[in-house]
């Protein structure tokens, strides 16, 4: 790890406090880029070849041809928040008990308590700091990990543990943003981001806070500090610490790179049916794609299984 410090009790602190307060907020679709319906859609298409199958479709098939038995008789959810993914899993017939860990004990209690109420008997939710947790050896048949990895300081120490938790035959499921740490975003990239964004009006421009959506730029340092000091802190190093440990065995990488900052925060102004929405985001989406396959931009999102070494 070079140039990152673990985060401090206070920085831990503001961490929570930060989901404590956003955590209701993280459950309403205008906040992430990929719940708009057009955009959804076309994630599937990059990662199944087909619109209308998701990923956890697509894991029903993969990891059985990997030599995992489904559903899964123990998984581990790294970084759970409220639960939504661990009990798409379970809706999809990849896991049948999990224990997800948290940093934040509002996001755990949520968990809990959806589960119980989708009447998920074998989901536990505990507190945990991915950067100090301990899993016991040869204990999980599947460990998962669904945007949280880019929140962690100590990957290795996090890595290693993961591999040790896993029994033989174990596998290492990632749904991961690794573009830049502290979205450090390319030239390239803001290029393109911005272009589409002073095409909008402000209407489309506007939060469901009232904020028009400023142009995106490089933030420095104290502004993280002051709003979540875990937030994108080595995501750029995601990708590599994981292949130092682990064999990937399949890889999805599905954009992002334009959307994801275009999008976030304005999503729920583009409406399924609205014909300006509908040509812009395919008109986005198009770019992104065209982007990725010369070069110019990588992707910024990815999916994958991996096996320890």
């Amino acid at each position: 790890m070079v140039g990152v410090q673990p985060l401090s009790d206070t920085a831990v602190g503001r961490v929570q406090d930060f989901y404590r307060v956003q955590g209701g907020r993280e459950a309403w679709p205008w906040r992430h880029w990929n719940a708009q319906p057009t955009v959804a859609r076309a994630i599937n298409r990059r990662i199944s070849g087909s619109p209308r199958r998701s990923l956890h479709e697509v894991l029903g098939e993969v990891l059985p041809d990997l030599g995992l038995s489904l559903p899964a008789a123990r998984a581990v959810s790294l970084g759970c928040g409220r639960g939504g993914q661990d009990r798409s899993l379970f809706r999809h017939g990849i896991v049948k008990t999990l224990v997800g860990y948290d940093l934040s004990p509002d996001s755990i209690e949520a968990a809990a308590g959806w589960a119980r109420a989708a009447g998920i008997e074998g989901f536990h939710y505990r507190l945990g700091d991915l950067n100090s947790l301990d899993l016991d050896e040869g204990a999980y048949d599947l460990v998962v990990a669904t945007m949280s990895l880019h929140h962690a300081a100590e990957l290795e120490r996090l890595y290693d543990v993961a591999a040790r938790a896993l029994r033989p035959g174990g596998l290492m499921v990632i749904d991961e943003y690794a573009g830049p740490s502290r979205f450090r975003w390319t030239e390239a990239q803001m290029r393109a981001v911005n272009g589409l964004l002073t095409i909008l009006s402000p209407a489309m421009r506007t939060t469901p806070d009232g904020i028009l959506k400023p142009l995106i730029e490089h933030q420095p340092e104290a502004f993280f500090e002051a709003v979540d000091p875990s937030e994108a802190i080595r995501s750029g190093e995601v990708l590599a610490c994981l292949e130092a440990r682990f064999d990937v065995l399949w890889r999805r990488p599905y954009g992002g790179t334009i959307l994801h900052p275009m999008l976030h925060d304005i999503a729920c102004n583009f409406r399924e049916g609205d014909l300006f929405a509908e040509t812009f985001l395919g008109a986005a989406i198009a770019l992104e794609d065209t982007m990725m396959a010369t070069g110019e931009l990588q992707s910024d999102f990815v999916a994958l299984v991996a096996r320890p070494k």
